[in-house]
Formats: structure tokens, C-alpha cells, sequence
């Protein structure tokens, strides 16, 4: 399976030079994909990437940051408790945790529980305390779910993430139109999310203990990381999902040991080395993640080789 996934990305004489194109007959109409480095932001490898379409809880990437770009601007912190809205379970979705209403959990555990797990009520429950303490500090009234998608779409559009339009915080497909976004637009959303440290906190953990204060009891219950992915060949993250619309999804980022590299008067240059992966709709998001990264080390490492050449601006992700 391995071996039939990686032929599917052969290198192509590419629109872009430099760029390793997947065609859409490689492709057989199924993926969006684009593998970028995350420090110069050169797309390596790109196929269908600007293809505007549904993503499921990839959306969560941009809860995530929503959430913890609140705890810092706020200075309220992570270690708050916010309430499980009554309304949360009648929007259906997954519910790992087995939420109920007026159930309370810190903002850390709800990023976990929305990060690692894919829990859609903790992603609700984030949205809804956050935008309403958004509402409340800007003096306004309004539904604390919508001003809180509000801010999921304004962090979209200020990192350049022009295509991408979301509907919820979580991503589940209760809705006619889908949050949609596109394979380069979720990478700079990813990349947004790997440049902030607390973030790896919430990614990169392969089970994680939540607390929930239920009643006066507090509850225990671990949370398993869907990205199957995570550990291998350097991978610390960053989400996983599957649902009928966008099918299965992976933004995945990995980091290789820094170069030195010593200077004649002695100094030190210090490269670092890290890529992420977006794979939008595929029938086998991991293995094509995984199959991408193999093929964008190598690019990456033939393109260090050269010198670093960027022969089109368009081989960048601002400009792709």
C-alpha cells in the first residue's frame, strides 16, 4: 500500500518550477494536497491545492488558535472553567468525553479534548465561552457562537487564508453549506498554529487526562489522539479527521535535527528543518501523509542541495 501511494506523487515538469506537481489523473479526482516548509515557506509539493472545498475538523486548527490567541489577549488564561452550553448537544456531532450540560472543564482541557480528540461538544464549549466573553469586552449583544466563527474567519483571512470560509467551530456537517477551505489554506493555518510553542502542548501528546466537574464530582477520562501519524518520522501533530462531506483529512508537521553550520569568523549559521502536510478528502489520509512527507523531505533536501534557489515567486505560499 505504501509503495501504490508514493507512486501516485511522481515528479512532473512542474507549473512552477521547483514544485513537484500532482495531476489530477494521479490524483483520480480524490485529494487536495501541499507540503510546505515551514521556514522559508517554499511549497514542495502541491496537487489540486488551491481547490476550494469541504474540510471537516480541520476547522478545529483554527478553533484551537482562536482559543488560545483569547487566553493571551485576555489574560484570563487556560485554567478557567467554562460550562458545556445546553444547546451543545442538540448540534449532534461526536461527544468522546460524553458531555453533558452544565458540565465544566478548563479551557486547556477543552483544547485538548477539541485537538487531540475531535470532540465536537468541547469545540462548541469553546465557542460559546469565548465569544461570549468577546461580546461581553466589545459591549455587544449577539449569539456567542457566531461572533466566536467570526473570529475563525478573521484569523483566516489576516494569515491569508483568502478561500477558506468556516461555518462552526468543530467542523461537523450539520449545516447546507460546509465550512470549505483548500489544501494551501489549511497549511497556513497549520503554519500559523506550529509557530506558536503552546500550541505542540495540545498536538503532540498521544493520550491526555481530562477533567470534568460534573455536580460537584470531578470526572477523569483520557483522550486519545486521532492522528495515527503522530511519533512517526519526526511527526508532533497537528489534526486528524474524517467526515462524509470532506471525507478523511490530515494537516500533519514534522521536524528534522537543525544544521549548523560554522562561518569563517567563527559564528555559527543555524538551519532548522521542518515541513507540514495537508491532505484534503482522501480515502487513506495517513498513509498519503505519510507517502507526501517521504516525498517532501526529498524535495526539500534536492532544493538545500541547490543552494535554496526560489526561481518564482509563486513556488512561496503567500503567492501560491
Amino acid at each position: 500500500m505504501h509503495r501504490r501511494i508514493r507512486s501516485r506523487f511522481t515528479p512532473l515538469a512542474a507549473i512552477f518550477a521547483g514544485i513537484v506537481m500532482v495531476t489530477s489523473h494521479q490524483a483520480m479526482a480524490q485529494s487536495s494536497v501541499i507540503v510546505v516548509d515551514s521556514f522559508n515557506r517554499k511549497v514542495h509539493v502541491a496537487g489540486d491545492a488551491n481547490s476550494r472545498r469541504p474540510v471537516g475538523g480541520l476547522a478545529k486548527i483554527a478553533t484551537g488558535m482562536v482559543a488560545l490567541d483569547w487566553s493571551v489577549a485576555s489574560k484570563v488564561g487556560v485554567n478557567i472553567l467554562a460550562p458545556v452550553p445546553a444547546y451543545a448537544r442538540q448540534m449532534a456531532g461526536i461527544n468522546l468525553l460524553g458531555l453533558q450540560p452544565g458540565d465544566k472543564l478548563t479551557i486547556r482541557d477543552l483544547i485538548y479534548a477539541t485537538m487531540m480528540g475531535g470532540d465536537d461538544l468541547a469545540a462548541i464549549s469553546l465557542a460559546d465561552f469565548v465569544g461570549r466573553d468577546h461580546l461581553y469586552r466589545l459591549g455587544r449583544q449577539g449569539d456567542p457562537l457566531v461572533e466566536f466563527v467570526r473570529q475563525m474567519n478573521q484569523l483566516a483571512a489576516r494569515e491569508g487564508a483568502t478561500a477558506t470560509r468556516f461555518q462552526n467551530p468543530h467542523g461537523y456537517e450539520n449545516t447546507r453549506t460546509p465550512g470549505l477551505s483548500t489544501a494551501a489554506d489549511i497549511a497556513r493555518l497549520t503554519l500559523y498554529a506550529v509557530s506558536r510553542p503552546a500550541m505542540s502542548f495540545y498536538t503532540n501528546q498521544g493520550t491526555r487526562n481530562v477533567t470534568i466537574y460534573r455536580g460537584g464530582q470531578q470526572l477523569s477520562v483520557p483522550v486519545n489522539n486521532t492522528n495515527a501519524l503522530l511519533g512517526v518520522s519526526g511527526i508532533d501533530g497537528v489534526k486528524a479527521t474524517a467526515t462524509p462531506r470532506a471525507g478523511g483529512c490530515a494537516a500533519i508537521s514534522a521536524e528534522r535535527p537543525s544544521s549548523v553550520y560554522k562561518q569563517a569568523d567563527g559564528s555559527s549559521l543555524i538551519y532548522r528543518h521542518r515541513l507540514v502536510v495537508v491532505v484534503i478528502g482522501s480515502s487513506n489520509p495517513f498513509g498519503e501523509a505519510k507517502a507526501l512527507l517521504d516525498q517532501g523531505w526529498n524535495a526539500y533536501n534536492r532544493w538545500i542541495a541547490a543552494g535554496r534557489p526560489i526561481a518564482d515567486k509563486r513556488q512561496l505560499l503567500n503567492n501560491f
